[in-house]
């Protein structure tokens, strides 16, 4: 039973399980030696930071201000473990907390994973995840320093962006919002964006919105466009064609046979293009870098469409792709 359970967690891509268990130690650590303090950090926590650096520095002791500024650089690693911290682990309703790492585990898999939109390139994903949590982060300072004091929890922006990413990838594919209401995933966005607004109210909006944003900006930067500019009706023209290359052969599209096929929802010009991490990034974690292209929407690779599903069966109905109407050649 033990080998077992050691066997499953191995199985599961190495991004999503640092972030899974991770997040899972890091909650029983708050809960149980109520170590918030030394893992969370905000617009509030840095203010006071850099204030005590200040009064330090008033005092006109060098070696202090040098110690003080080196341990506030030190500290640095509670961006990360911010990100490990879902908001309802702090609320009464803690099971809320463990939902959402699941739900973190489940999009993180299907996006991490062969067949998924970086299909198991351990370097691209991680790439991916920095990005868009340094992303979250800033704007949570920046909507703290700016607009409002309230708490973000960029663990949950950075679920939201997952879900946005997903959604983006698998547009056709059917799916149950909180297991009732039968939806395409292309609308999921808006769903959690219902969703966070009634159990968490303010809160929760702007963390899904933030989220989101985050996630829309890498498609923006995977696929060479402006943001805003490319939500324009051909904005780039309008004979921009979609390409697939070496790591989008999981997820091109998806198309649900039992529908008509004027329901298909067809790419947007930033979902095309796949973004490589640098060079020194795969050199950093010895890694070859020939396992994936750099590509963006205007590229003219040829397109592949050999593989058309998701395979995720329990999140969609698994079809294939619309190849034509079936006239027999020369009919």
């Amino acid at each position: 039973m033990a080998n077992t359970i050691v066997e499953n967690i191995q199985r599961i891509p190495p991004v999503t399980r640092f972030f899974t268990l991770a997040s899972v130690m890091t909650c029983l650590a708050i809960t149980s030696f109520d170590a918030l303090p030394g893992l969370f950090c905000n617009y509030h926590t840095l203010s006071n930071d850099f204030a005590g650096i200040y009064k330090v520095y008033q005092k006109g002791n060098s070696f202090n201000t040098a110690k003080a500024i080196a341990l506030q650089v030190i500290n640095s690693y509670k961006f990360l473990t911010s990100t490990l911290i879902p908001s309802d682990v702090l609320s009464s309703q803690r099971w809320n907390a463990l939902m959402d790492i699941y739900f973190f585990y489940t999009f993180s898999n299907h996006l991490e994973a062969y067949g998924g939109k970086f299909n198991g390139n351990f370097p691209d994903y991680l790439w991916y995840a920095i990005t868009c949590g340094t992303m979250v982060n800033v704007f949570a300072l920046f909507y703290n320093a700016f607009f409002d004091p309230m708490p973000i929890f960029p663990h949950d922006c950075l679920l939201a962006c997952l879900t946005y990413t997903w959604s983006r990838a698998n547009k056709n594919a059917k799916i149950n919002l909180m297991g009732i209401v039968p939806i395409k995933a292309y609308y999921l966005p808006l769903g959690n964006i219902l969703i966070k607004l009634i159990l968490r109210g303010p809160s929760g909006l702007v963390d899904t919105i933030i989220g989101i944003l985050s996630g829309y900006l890498y498609l923006c930067i995977q696929s060479n466009t402006l943001p805003v500019y490319n939500l324009l009706p051909d904005a780039y023209g309008k004979n921009t064609e979609q390409h697939t290359d070496a790591r989008r052969v999981g997820i091109s599209r998806y198309v649900d046979n039992g529908g008509s096929q004027y329901e298909y929802i067809g790419d947007s010009i930033y979902d095309k293009g796949y973004w490589k991490a640098p060079k020194f990034f795969y050199n950093l974690l010895g890694y070859p870098s020939k396992n994936s292209v750099r590509t963006t929407a205007f590229d003219s690779t040829p397109r592949n469409e050999e593989s058309a599903t998701t395979g995720y069966s329990w999140f969609g109905s698994g079809a294939t792709a619309f190849r034509g109407k079936g006239h027999r050649l020369g009919s």
